[in-house]
């Protein structure tokens, strides 16, 4: 293409891409002013003056080479390297003139022909060329030489062994002539192409070298020596370059060492060099270097390369032959055999081998520098040792102490690669440091929990481990421990002692159990040592000793630990027990096959044999003196199974005291009807009303004192200073808050025994059972701080499966539950279905709006002052869009629409009505009930009706289960939930989902009891796509936790996140 200068090639707009804006503006001024000249313009060049002001001018050139702009200016800033103003001025009006004086395409053309010079035939040598290696003033050189038909025979010219004759019978040396300058095949015809890259390579490499000491020859010359191997080569000099004809090989020669010794005793080393299994001897007459890195040399009539050449190597050629005298080979063979051996191939009959192909063992070596532990990593083949390096060698060579044997071992490069990386993960506590096998201890890890955990687990993976025993960090005693229990029994309690040994040395029981409750993992030994305290033990011991109370020789336990205590004597190296305890390990132990217990001759009624099971299993408690919790399932009978068992302790002792029964106010009055129903010689006073008695002496003349909880609460003074048979909560989920005031004022009843009545002994937290059995058997579970650590925690933030086994197995004695299923199996089937439900439109859009604005207010709130301060606003969010999902009307009175959810009910209401039926309807919101009765009414359909406000309770209830008309009861949840017996229903419908499904299952419950004769079907109605549906996955989690006694999971609000929070309200 052209090189002309035009318009399109001077492309301003790119040049001016780094000048200043104010710069291109100044020069723009220039031209418009017309302060601007073009003087001269042809195909390359322009010049043009640039007017400062009249007069004074800058002259500018502009010259195109290689299709590249070069602008020159005479102003000061010419040798600036941004464009001045003159040169932006100049090259705007050369753009311009270009654009309306266009370059004539011909004249360029034709000028660049006509400028053309002609070109010279080339001069063509008949000649041969050959290469002269020759001293140079550094090093060495490599020139060509030519030798000209006029003193070579023709048929020598392609025939190098001819050639070579030629050159030799002819003494053509002083006729060669040197090749200066870079040739073609052109130029010489009768040359093969490989020869004439050879010589431009060598006059390269020539031109290239300067003349200093510090020029590395082997950067220009190493490629021209790989192509003479068919080149004819002499050595010579300038005077008389072909002197002697080298062979130059290709294939590279490695250095041997020959070791013998002669008759007088000498050592002799001689240095070879072995070519394809040729060894060649060395002589330093005949030997010279002729390049170092890579190492050529130059031994007689040959040039050839030596393999992994170094600095030494090139020692060595150059001094071939050495000797050692008798008096030094011991120094020679102790400590220059091995180094040498490992560097050079050795030979000779005084020399012998062995070969070591074994697996390699890793070997730590432990230290301590600057307080730190730091560990350095070896492997050991057989008796010898390598050390880990990044790099290895496939082969390494020792010596056979005092001898002349050489080892060569076999490394297994790949398994010490993968020891390398894996000693510095975490599983052994250790990182890697700079040094290739060097590491230091992690951060997290103590030294003597690495000493102690870690090195075991090294030793277990097949490592060895040294300088242990070098330690001042800390010592280990290696011995496990070993604990022997002996339990003394006392009135009611147990003494433990135990012995703790590690090895001969014994440790006192005080200690082991200060480190177990501090959940630490060593002791220190009498020695000094430092004993491990196994990982089980803590697991095993730490709830037995934070429970007891320290003695002088060992713990004190209550009895009612003996469940705990008798698990860890089942684990424990030795255990010696006392006849006592035994016998009531034994006796606890079987307490499935309790001893038949006749009934009471005053007790009215029948017991059915789960019932009977349940009263003698109070006896057998109230024989050993402990408190228990019948947790049958609700509507089982624990009301008339309690009376009976009452009953039989008033008749077996007339004089007792009386006994307490504490319940919710609604289950007042069903008690005492109960109480005259079963049990009519027993004296009941009512403890309840405003003219209740402020005198205890009163509860003499009573064999049962019946109160409500807000009365306990009330009068616990008074209650405390009489001490009665038996207390007895009923609906003892009522003491589940530990802190609540109900609660503390339970814990303070005098009585000799205790009881707990419930059919939810647990409902969210595991908490609630250290209340109940803190009433019930105190100090069974510890204190209240122990047990939250130690458990609740454990159980429900960790999900530790483990530790709710061990709670369950230690309440297991003292608490009976057995399910309608197991205990009724003459009950009528009962039936659950869940009915789903859409949104009207009005509904639906006022759904959405209430849950994104709290959506957005929760989220914020969470964001900037984190949930705890949002918990209150999250149950008010969830408490309006449940409304929403029963009727818009119960948050918005105003509303004129409808509800998908309660027209569903109206018809199924009214379906129930004409088949017959009678239906219980539970609803937690007053105001959902409110609009029932409003439907109702309007139909004219008859309901009872009981919420917090109904004074008649009793009175409602006898109405519904007599009267066969009366086909619905409007029920609220809260109210009515317990206490109520209502077996006429035989439909059960739930009008909105609560979080816990226990509440629900106690409503369900007024109805699927003892008595009742028809199937029962429960309906649960849920509006989809709303919160509702996530309620009831909540109550999937619970009722399966609850299943166990024990729940493993936190209640909905105290786990809550923010993830939580937007999943509640999507």
């Amino acid at each position: 293409m052209l090189n002309v200068l035009s318009a399109d090639v001077l492309n301003i707009d790119h040049l001016f891409l780094s000048v200043p804006r104010a710069v291109v503006q100044q020069g723009q001024r220039y031209v418009e002013h017309g302060q601007v000249t073009i003087d001269q313009v042809d195909t390359h060049t322009a010049q043009i003056r640039v007017f400062e002001s009249p007069g004074v001018a800058h002259q500018v050139i502009i010259r195109l080479h290689n299709r590249q702009i070069y602008v020159g200016c005479t102003c000061p800033q010419r040798h600036y390297w941004s464009l001045c103003r003159h040169r932006v001025a100049a090259l705007m009006a050369l753009r311009d003139h270009l654009i309306t004086h266009p370059p004539s395409l011909w004249r360029a053309v034709i000028g660049k022909v006509v400028e053309a010079q002609p070109q010279r035939s080339p001069v063509i040598h008949h000649a041969a060329i050959v290469f002269s290696l020759q001293r140079a003033n550094v090093g060495w050189s490599i020139v060509p030489y030519a030798l000209s038909d006029r003193h070579v025979p023709s048929e020598a010219l392609r025939d190098p062994r001819a050639l070579a004759s030629a050159i030799a019978s002819l003494n053509l040396s002083r006729e060669a002539r040197p090749i200066r300058s870079r040739i073609n095949r052109i130029s010489y015809p009768s040359v093969s192409a490989e020869t004439v890259n050879a010589a431009n390579m060598a006059i390269v490499a020539a031109s290239s070298a300067p003349y200093s000491y510090a020029y590395d020859q082997s950067v220009a010359y190493e490629p021209v020596l790989a192509l003479l191997a068919d080149q004819l080569v002499y050595l010579g000099d300038q005077d008389d370059p072909l002197q002697s004809q080298v062979q130059v090989r290709t294939e590279s020669a490695s250095v041997e060492m020959d070791i013998r010794q002669d008759d007088r005793g000498t050592l002799r080393i001689r240095t070879l060099l072995n070519i394809a299994g040729e060894r060649i001897a060395l002589d330093p007459r005949d030997t010279d270097i002729l390049l170092q890195k890579p190492l050529w040399v130059i031994i007689g009539d040959l040039l050839l390369p030596v393999h992994n050449a170094s600095d030494a190597t090139t020692t060595l050629i150059m001094h071939p032959d050495l000797t050692i005298p008798p008096n030094e080979q011991e120094e020679f063979f102790e400590r220059y055999l091995l180094p040498l051996a490992e560097n050079v191939p050795l030979n000779g009959d005084l020399l012998h081998r062995e070969e070591i192909d074994v697996a390699p063992t890793p070997r730590v070596y432990l230290s301590e520098a600057d307080g730190t532990l730091r560990a350095q990593l070896r492997f050991a083949y057989a008796d010898y040792e390598a050390p880990a390096e990044k790099s290895p060698l496939q082969h390494i060579i020792r010596r056979l102490p005092g001898t002349t044997t050489l080892v060569r071992i076999r490394r297994r490069v790949e398994e010490e690669a993968a020891i390398l990386r894996d000693l510095g993960t975490a599983a052994y506590g250790l990182k890697k440091v700079a040094d290739i096998g060097c590491f230091e201890l992690r951060k997290a890890v103590h030294p003597l929990d690495f000493l102690l955990h870690h090195i075991p687990l090294l030793i277990q993976r097949g490592f060895e481990i040294f300088g242990e025993d070098q330690m001042t960090t800390a010592r280990i005693n290696r011995n496990r421990p070993q604990i022997s229990f002996r339990i003394s029994s006392g009135i009611d309690w147990f003494d433990l002692e135990a012995i703790i040994r590690f090895g001969d040395l014994e440790v006192p029981l005080k200690e082991v159990r200060r480190a177990i409750r501090r959940r630490e993992k060593f002791l220190k030994l009498a020695d000094g040592t430092l004993g491990a305290i196994p990982d089980e033990w803590i697991e095993r011991y730490r709830h037995l000793f934070a429970l007891g109370n320290e003695t002088d020789h060992g713990v004190r336990l209550a009895h009612g630990h003996l469940t705990l205590i008798d698990q860890v004597l089942a684990d424990a190296d030795h255990a010696h027990v006392d006849a006592e305890f035994e016998r009531r390990r034994e006796r606890l132990r079987s307490f499935d096959h309790i001893p038949t217990q006749p009934l009471p001759l005053g007790f009215r009624g029948e017991l059915r044999p789960y019932q009977r099971a349940a009263y003698e299993w109070l006896h057998f408690l109230n024989e050993y003196g402990f408190g228990g919790c019948l947790a049958d399932d609700m509507g089982t009978g624990k009301t008339v199974c309690t009376l009976a068992f009452l009953q039989s302790l008033e008749e077996r002792n007339p004089d007792g005291a009386a006994s307490l029964i504490v319940m919710p106010r609604s289950l007042l009055f069903n008690w005492a009807r109960e109480a005259a129903t079963f049990t009519p010689d027993l004296r009941v006073y009512v403890h309840h009303d405003t003219d209740r008695s402020d005198d205890p002496a009163l509860f003499d003349r009573y064999d049962l004192v019946l109160t409500t909880y807000s009365t306990m609460l009330r009068d616990i003074r008074l209650l405390r200073r009489y001490r009665f048979r038996y207390a007895i909560l009923d609906e003892s989920q009522a003491i589940k808050n530990p802190l609540a005031e109900t609660s503390k004022a339970a814990r303070l009843i005098n009585a000799e025994r205790r009881l707990a009545l419930t059919g939810t002994p647990v409902e969210n937290s595991a908490l609630e059972l250290w209340s109940q059995f803190a009433f019930l058997n105190p100090g069974l579970l510890g204190n209240l701080d122990y047990f939250r650590e130690a458990f609740v925690t454990s159980i429900e933030k960790k999900q530790d499966q483990e530790t709710a086994r061990l709670l369950r197995k230690v309440v297991y004695p003292f608490i009976l539950r057995r399910t309608k299923d197991q205990v009724a199996p003459e009950l009528p089937p009962r039936s659950e279905r869940l009915i789903e439900t859409d949104m009207e439109p009005a509904q639906r859009r006022l759904y959405i709006k209430q849950r994104d604005y709290y959506r957005a207010l929760l989220l914020g709130l969470i964001d900037n002052e984190g949930i705890n301060k949002a918990r209150i606003k999250v149950l008010e969010g969830l408490l309006r869009l449940r409304q929403i999902c029963n009727h818009p009307r119960l948050v918005d009175a105003s509303f004129r629409g409808s509800s998908g959810k309660f027209e569903l009910l109206l018809e199924t209401l009214e379906t129930l009505n004409a088949e017959g039926h009678k239906a219980l309807i539970f609803s937690q919101f007053v105001q959902m009930l409110h609009l029932i009765r409003e439907a109702l009414d309007t139909r004219s359909i008859r309901y009872a009706y009981l919420d917090g406000q109904t004074h008649q309770r009793q009175q409602e209830v006898d109405r519904f289960q007599n009267d066969e008309t009366l086909p619905f009861f409007l029920i609220s949840l809260k109210a009515g939930g317990v206490g109520l017996n209502l077996t006429a229903a035989d439909y059960v419908i739930h009008v909105d989902p609560w979080w816990n499904p226990a509440v629900e299952m106690q409503a369900t419950d007024r109805t699927h009891r003892i008595g009742q004769e028809k199937p029962i079907f429960v309906y649960k109605l849920i509006t989809r796509n709303s919160v509702e549906e996530k309620i009831l996955s909540l109550q999937q989690r619970k009722r399966e936790l609850v299943a166990q006694l024990i729940t493993a999971d936190a209640s909905m609000l105290k786990s809550l996140t923010r993830e939580d929070v937007e999943a509640l309200f999507e």
